[in-house]
């Protein structure tokens, strides 16, 4: 989103025309970006564990501020574990780290989804 915003707003695209030290300015801006995101993410995720309910009854035994700030902190740090994961990736040369990472979930993905999608097929509910 940052790196899409220094081309709008005025003050990014400076930055990103000074050289090493803007270019640190703007990853120090995503970070901050990154932490924002992950907060109000994770917040809208804790509320909405918190409504579902199971079939022996509600899916947080002790739902309450406690919990919603065990689950921010837990989404959020593991937000920024993968951030700087990533950017180790990134700088010791062996791609895009971010892009690998969303990569290699997508791929982690894909037995289940065409298994499933063999299962439709399967039982009639799918013609491919």
């Amino acid at each position: 989103i940052i790196q899409m915003m220094t081309s709008v707003i005025p003050q990014l695209e400076a930055l990103k025309k000074e050289g090493e030290a803007g270019r640190r300015k703007i990853t120090q801006y995503t970070r901050y970006g990154t932490v924002a995101l992950a907060l109000f993410q994770g917040l809208g995720i804790a509320i909405a564990i918190e409504g579902q309910q199971a079939a022996g009854g509600p899916v947080v035994l002790v739902p309450g501020l406690g919990f919603k700030v065990t689950t921010v902190a837990t989404l959020v740090t593991g937000t920024m574990f993968l951030v700087w994961l990533g950017e180790q990736i990134s700088e010791r040369g062996i791609g895009n780290g971010i892009s690998l990472i969303i990569f290699g979930s997508i791929v982690a993905g894909l037995p289940s989804a065409v298994a499933g999608t063999l299962e439709l097929a399967r039982t009639g509910a799918f013609t491919p």
